[in-house]
C-alpha cells in the first residue's frame, strides 16, 4: 500500500515537473535526501526514483526549458567544478580491489552535481524557502520519525537511518540530523500561516529527541553547538532559550541511563577504547595522504584490509603520540577531515575546506550588506546565520564520522552563496536609486 500510495503520489507530481523544470529539480532534491525506496516493500523496491527526477531535471535543461544564459556562475561553482575533477582523478588513480572507491565517488558527483545545476534555479526569496523546505522535509523527515519513535518508547528505540545509504549508522544519520536543526529554525521564524509555523517547531523538537535518544556523542556535541549558538546569536533568544532550557531538563528527567552513561564517557575519551580505535583510524588515513599526497588512496582507501595493513605503521601525521600498532582489521576514518585527506590527498582536503571556509566567508558578507538593505532583507540575514550554523553544526559533529560527501552539506553551501549573490544584487539595485 505504501509503495502504491507513493507510485501515485510521483504521478500526480510528474505534470507538474514538466510544467516548470523549478519543481522537477525540488523532486530531485527531495527524493535523494528522503531516499524513499528504503522504506517500500513492494514493487517499488529497487526502483531508482531520484536517479529519475535527476534525468528529468538534466533533459528538461538540455531541452531549453531553462536559459543557460541565466547561470549564476560564482566562485563555488568553480570549486565544485575542481573538487569534481580532483576526485575523478583520484578514483581513477585508487589502489585496486577497493569495493568502496565506485559507490562513494558516484555519490560524491551525484552531490556536487545537484548543487552545480543549484543556480538556474533558485534566484528569488520563494526558491530558496522552497529548497530549504525539500531540506527539511527530505532529511529532516527520518528525524521526525525516529524523534516519535523515541518518545513512543520512552527512550526505548533504537535509531535506525535508511537502509543501505550512509546515514545508515545511527551516528552517521545523528551527526547529519544536527545539519537540519538550523533549517527547521529558521523555517519556524519565517512562516506565515501559524499552524505550519507550529509543525516546523514541532519538527525541530523531535529532530533533538532523536538526536540525543540516539546515544551518539558526536551527535550530542554538535546538537549542543547548535543551542548554545542559537541562544547567544539569533534574534529570537527567548525561544531559542526555552528550547534548550525544556531539551535539558527532558533530557536529565526522561533519558535512559545507558544513554546517559553512553554520553558521560566524553570526559573520559582517553581510556575510551572505541574513541581510541578513531584516533587509529586517523593515524592511517593520515598515512595514506602522506603516502599519496596529491590523489590520496581512493575512496575509504582506509578501510581496504591490505591497504590498513601496508600503512598501519608507516609515518603518520599523528606519529607524535606513540600509538600502538594496531592489531584490529581496517576502520573506517571516522572523521570527515581525515576521511577526505586519506581518499584525495591534500589537495582534496584543500578543496574541501575551502568549500566549508567560503560559506562562512559569505555569511558575513551578507550579514554587512543586509545592514544596509533595512528590515526588508533580516530574512536574507536570518536565512545566512541558520545556513552558517548548518555548516559549523556539521563541521563539529563530522570531526567524529565519515560523513564527507553528505549531500545536503553540498546544497548548502550553494545555496549560501547563491544567497549572496542575490543579496549583492539588491545592494546594487538600492545604490541606484531603486527598491532593493
Amino acid at each position: 500500500m505504501r509503495d502504491l500510495a507513493f507510485a501515485l503520489m510521483l504521478l500526480a507530481a510528474l505534470p507538474l515537473a514538466l510544467a516548470r523544470p523549478f519543481n522537477a529539480y525540488l523532486l530531485w532534491g527531495w527524493t535523494g535526501l528522503l531516499a524513499p525506496a528504503t522504506y517500500f516493500y513492494g514493487f517499488m523496491v529497487g526502483v531508482r526514483i531520484h536517479y529519475v527526477c535527476a534525468i528529468l531535471t538534466l533533459l528538461l535543461l538540455f531541452l531549453g526549458r531553462v536559459r543557460w544564459r541565466d547561470y549564476q556562475f560564482n566562485t563555488v561553482t568553480l570549486l565544485y567544478l575542481l573538487l569534481a575533477a580532483h576526485a575523478t582523478l583520484a578514483w581513477l588513480f585508487a589502489y585496486p580491489a577497493n569495493p568502496h572507491n565506485d559507490q562513494y565517488y558516484e555519490i560524491l558527483i551525484k552531490g556536487l552535481l545537484f548543487g552545480l545545476v543549484m543556480p538556474f534555479f533558485v534566484r528569488e526569496r520563494a526558491h530558496f524557502h522552497a529548497v530549504l523546505i525539500v531540506i527539511g522535509l527530505g532529511l529532516g523527515i527520518h528525524g521526525v520519525l525516529n524523534g516519535l519513535k523515541t518518545l513512543a518508547s520512552a527512550g526505548g528505540h533504537i535509531m535506525e537511518g535508511p537502509a543501505g545509504t550512509m546515514l545508515a549508522d545511527r551516528n552517521h544519520l545523528s551527526a547529519a540530523l544536527t545539519v537540519v536543526l538550523p533549517v527547521f529554525f529558521y523555517l519556524h521564524s519565517h512562516t506565515a500561516n501559524r499552524l505550519i509555523r507550529l509543525g516546523f517547531l514541532g519538527a525541530f523538537c523531535a529532530v533533538v529527541v532523536a538526536i540525543v535518544g540516539g546515544g551518539s556523542r558526536a551527535g550530542f556535541i554538535a546538537v549542543s553547538v547548535v543551542g548554545l549558538w542559537l541562544v547567544l546569536t539569533t534574534r529570537r533568544k527567548g525561544l531559542a532559550l526555552a528550547l534548550v532550557v525544556a531539551g535539558v531538563v527532558g533530557f536529565l528527567a526522561f533519558a535512559p541511563d545507558d544513554i546517559i552513561s553512553r554520553l558521560t564517557t566524553i570526559k573520559e575519551a582517553d581510556e575510551d577504547s572505541s574513541f581510541m580505535g578513531r584516533v587509529i583510524a586517523w593515524q592511517v588515513s593520515s598515512a595514506i595522504a602522506l603516502g599519496n599526497p596529491v590523489f590520496g588512496g581512493g575512496f575509504h582507501a582506509v578501510q581496504v584490509y591490505y591497504i590498513w595493513d601496508a600503512f598501519k605503521e608507516a609515518p603518520s601525521l599523528l606519529g607524535f603520540l606513540n600509538l600502538p600498532v594496531p592489531t584490529f582489521n581496517a576502520k573506517a576514518a571516522h572523521s570527515i577531515y581525515f576521511e577526505v585527506m586519506g581518499d584525495l590527498g591534500f589537495v582534496g582536503l584543500g578543496l574541501f575546506l575551502t568549500i566549508l571556509w567560503r560559506s562562512i566567508a559569505s555569511r558575513y558578507r551578507i550579514k554587512r550588506m543586509t545592514a544596509r538593505l533595512g528590515e526588508t532583507y533580516q530574512w536574507a540575514r536570518d536565512m545566512a546565520d541558520m545556513l552558517m550554523l548548518s555548516v559549523l553544526a556539521y563541521m563539529v559533529g563530522g570531526a567524529s564520522v565519515s560523513l564527507a560527501y553528505l549531500e545536503v552539506i553540498y546544497m548548502i553551501v550553494m545555496l549560501m552563496e547563491l544567497l549572496r549573490l542575490h543579496v549583492t544584487r539588491a545592494v546594487a539595485v538600492a545604490k541606484t536609486g531603486g527598491r532593493p
